[in-house]
Protein backbone atom coordinates (compact mmCIF):
# COMPACT_ATOMS: atom_id res chain seq x y z
CA UNK A 1 0.00 0.00 0.00
CA UNK A 2 1.65 3.07 -0.94
CA UNK A 3 0.62 7.14 -1.14
CA UNK A 4 0.99 8.63 -4.53
CA UNK A 5 0.73 12.41 -4.58
CA UNK A 6 -1.55 14.28 -7.36
CA UNK A 7 -0.65 17.93 -8.29
CA UNK A 8 -2.56 19.95 -10.74
CA UNK A 9 -0.92 22.93 -12.37
CA UNK A 10 -2.30 26.10 -11.65
CA UNK A 11 -1.76 29.70 -13.28
CA UNK A 12 0.64 30.35 -10.41
CA UNK A 13 3.85 28.66 -10.40
CA UNK A 14 4.34 28.50 -6.83
CA UNK A 15 1.44 26.52 -6.40
CA UNK A 16 3.22 23.34 -8.27
CA UNK A 17 6.33 24.06 -5.46
CA UNK A 18 3.85 24.30 -2.63
CA UNK A 19 1.75 21.24 -3.38
CA UNK A 20 5.05 18.81 -4.07
CA UNK A 21 6.54 20.00 -0.38
CA UNK A 22 3.01 19.63 0.77
CA UNK A 23 2.81 16.18 -0.87
CA UNK A 24 6.07 15.07 0.25
CA UNK A 25 5.69 15.82 4.49
CA UNK A 26 2.71 13.39 3.91
CA UNK A 27 5.09 10.89 2.47
CA UNK A 28 4.09 10.30 -0.83
CA UNK A 29 6.61 7.74 -2.62
CA UNK A 30 5.44 9.08 -6.22
CA UNK A 31 4.30 12.47 -7.23
CA UNK A 32 2.57 13.01 -10.48
CA UNK A 33 1.49 16.64 -12.11
CA UNK A 34 -0.63 17.66 -14.49
CA UNK A 35 0.81 19.76 -16.88
CA UNK A 36 -2.47 21.21 -18.30
CA UNK A 37 -4.52 22.72 -16.08
CA UNK A 38 -8.07 21.94 -18.21
CA UNK A 39 -7.01 18.17 -18.44
CA UNK A 40 -7.12 15.10 -16.37
CA UNK A 41 -5.38 12.70 -18.27
CA UNK A 42 -2.48 11.98 -15.74
CA UNK A 43 -4.86 11.81 -12.86
CA UNK A 44 -6.76 8.78 -15.09
CA UNK A 45 -3.66 7.35 -15.43
CA UNK A 46 -2.30 8.05 -11.82
CA UNK A 47 -5.49 6.31 -10.79
CA UNK A 48 -5.67 3.17 -13.18
CA UNK A 49 -1.86 2.49 -12.39
CA UNK A 50 -2.88 2.24 -8.32
CA UNK A 51 -3.37 -0.79 -6.84
CA UNK A 52 -6.08 -2.00 -3.94
CA UNK A 53 -5.36 -0.28 -0.97
CA UNK A 54 -3.02 2.43 -2.16
CA UNK A 55 -4.16 6.13 -1.74
CA UNK A 56 -4.47 8.78 -3.71
CA UNK A 57 -3.18 12.09 -1.99
CA UNK A 58 -4.26 15.72 -3.11
CA UNK A 59 -3.58 19.42 -1.70
CA UNK A 60 -6.97 20.14 -1.66
CA UNK A 61 -10.19 18.94 -3.25
CA UNK A 62 -10.46 21.45 -6.19
CA UNK A 63 -7.45 19.17 -7.71
CA UNK A 64 -10.06 16.59 -8.50
CA UNK A 65 -12.35 19.02 -10.11
CA UNK A 66 -14.24 22.60 -10.71
CA UNK A 67 -17.29 21.31 -9.28
CA UNK A 68 -18.53 19.12 -6.53
CA UNK A 69 -20.35 16.53 -9.42
CA UNK A 70 -16.90 16.35 -11.25
CA UNK A 71 -15.32 15.78 -7.64
CA UNK A 72 -18.15 13.21 -7.05
CA UNK A 73 -17.53 11.68 -10.58
CA UNK A 74 -13.79 10.30 -9.02
CA UNK A 75 -15.80 8.62 -6.31
CA UNK A 76 -17.00 5.17 -7.51
CA UNK A 77 -13.81 5.59 -9.29
CA UNK A 78 -11.99 5.02 -6.14
CA UNK A 79 -14.62 3.23 -4.53
CA UNK A 80 -14.13 0.19 -6.96
CA UNK A 81 -10.64 0.11 -7.09
CA UNK A 82 -10.57 -0.06 -3.07
CA UNK A 83 -8.11 3.03 -3.25
CA UNK A 84 -8.25 5.55 -0.46
CA UNK A 85 -8.02 9.39 -0.94
CA UNK A 86 -6.25 12.03 1.87
CA UNK A 87 -6.72 15.73 1.12
CA UNK A 88 -4.73 17.29 3.35
CA UNK A 89 -5.99 21.33 3.12
CA UNK A 90 -10.09 19.53 4.35
CA UNK A 91 -8.25 17.13 6.48
CA UNK A 92 -9.74 14.14 5.10
CA UNK A 93 -8.29 10.69 5.03
CA UNK A 94 -11.07 7.29 4.06
CA UNK A 95 -8.59 5.14 5.90
CA UNK A 96 -9.50 6.21 8.54
CA UNK A 97 -12.22 4.13 10.51
CA UNK A 98 -15.10 6.78 9.47
CA UNK A 99 -13.45 7.29 6.62
CA UNK A 100 -16.14 5.75 4.12
CA UNK A 101 -18.27 8.33 5.14
CA UNK A 102 -16.62 11.13 3.15
CA UNK A 103 -17.59 8.97 0.06
CA UNK A 104 -21.49 8.69 0.73
CA UNK A 105 -21.67 12.34 1.74
CA UNK A 106 -19.99 13.06 -1.99
CA UNK A 107 -22.59 11.29 -3.69
CA UNK A 108 -25.18 12.41 -2.05
CA UNK A 109 -24.10 15.94 -2.62
CA UNK A 110 -23.69 15.20 -6.29
CA UNK A 111 -26.76 13.53 -6.64
CA UNK A 112 -28.74 16.78 -4.92
CA UNK A 113 -26.72 19.06 -7.29
CA UNK A 114 -28.18 17.12 -10.22
CA UNK A 115 -31.75 17.40 -8.59
CA UNK A 116 -31.45 20.73 -8.00
CA UNK A 117 -30.15 21.63 -11.72
CA UNK A 118 -33.15 19.29 -12.59
CA UNK A 119 -35.26 21.71 -10.90
CA UNK A 120 -34.12 25.01 -12.04
CA UNK A 121 -34.29 23.44 -15.55
CA UNK A 122 -38.14 22.85 -15.22
CA UNK A 123 -39.17 25.92 -13.31
CA UNK A 124 -37.30 27.93 -16.59
CA UNK A 125 -38.85 25.82 -19.11
CA UNK A 126 -42.40 26.58 -17.23
CA UNK A 127 -42.24 29.99 -17.22
CA UNK A 128 -40.90 30.43 -20.86
CA UNK A 129 -44.10 28.56 -21.69
CA UNK A 130 -46.26 30.78 -19.20
CA UNK A 131 -44.99 34.01 -21.43
CA UNK A 132 -45.49 31.74 -24.96
CA UNK A 133 -42.31 30.52 -25.68
CA UNK A 134 -41.94 26.94 -27.09
CA UNK A 135 -38.64 25.57 -27.10
CA UNK A 136 -37.66 22.74 -29.95
CA UNK A 137 -37.55 23.67 -33.62
CA UNK A 138 -40.15 24.77 -35.41
CA UNK A 139 -43.36 22.85 -37.06
CA UNK A 140 -41.98 21.88 -40.92
CA UNK A 141 -45.15 23.47 -42.62
CA UNK A 142 -47.87 21.29 -44.77
CA UNK A 143 -47.25 23.59 -47.50
CA UNK A 144 -43.23 23.59 -47.25
CA UNK A 145 -43.39 19.74 -47.57
CA UNK A 146 -45.55 19.95 -50.30
CA UNK A 147 -43.11 22.39 -51.71
CA UNK A 148 -39.90 19.85 -51.03
CA UNK A 149 -41.58 16.99 -52.37
CA UNK A 150 -42.59 18.94 -55.72
CA UNK A 151 -39.73 20.42 -55.91
CA UNK A 152 -38.25 16.72 -56.34
CA UNK A 153 -40.21 14.89 -57.69
CA UNK A 154 -41.23 17.18 -60.15
CA UNK A 155 -38.49 19.49 -60.95
CA UNK A 156 -35.98 17.31 -60.40
CA UNK A 157 -33.69 19.65 -58.42
CA UNK A 158 -31.24 18.58 -56.10
CA UNK A 159 -31.18 18.33 -52.52
CA UNK A 160 -29.36 20.75 -51.07
CA UNK A 161 -30.73 23.18 -53.81
CA UNK A 162 -34.39 22.60 -52.05
CA UNK A 163 -32.79 23.35 -48.95
CA UNK A 164 -32.15 26.14 -49.55
CA UNK A 165 -34.74 27.38 -51.73
CA UNK A 166 -37.08 26.44 -48.82
CA UNK A 167 -35.19 27.55 -46.15
CA UNK A 168 -34.37 23.67 -44.10
CA UNK A 169 -31.70 21.49 -43.80
CA UNK A 170 -31.01 18.75 -46.04
CA UNK A 171 -31.68 16.24 -42.95
CA UNK A 172 -35.76 17.77 -43.28
CA UNK A 173 -35.77 17.41 -47.14
CA UNK A 174 -34.20 13.60 -47.06
CA UNK A 175 -36.99 13.11 -44.37
CA UNK A 176 -39.90 14.14 -46.04
CA UNK A 177 -38.66 12.80 -49.62
CA UNK A 178 -37.12 9.39 -48.33
CA UNK A 179 -37.65 9.17 -45.00
CA UNK A 180 -40.50 7.62 -42.79
CA UNK A 181 -42.40 10.75 -43.17
CA UNK A 182 -42.26 10.11 -46.79
CA UNK A 183 -44.45 7.31 -46.76
CA UNK A 184 -46.96 9.07 -44.87
CA UNK A 185 -47.17 11.75 -47.62
CA UNK A 186 -46.92 9.65 -50.92
CA UNK A 187 -46.96 11.87 -54.29
CA UNK A 188 -49.68 11.28 -56.20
Amino acid sequence: MKQVGYIRTTVNDESVKRQNNLLQQFDCQTIYEEKKPDESTTLEETVREMELGDTLVITSLYQLGKSSRQLAEWIPVLREKQIHLASIKEKIDTRHPLGHYFYDWMENIANMEKALLKERTMIGLQKARAHGKIGGRPKTTPETIEQIRFLFFEKKQTIPMIASACNVSIGTCYKYIHGKEAKKTKPE
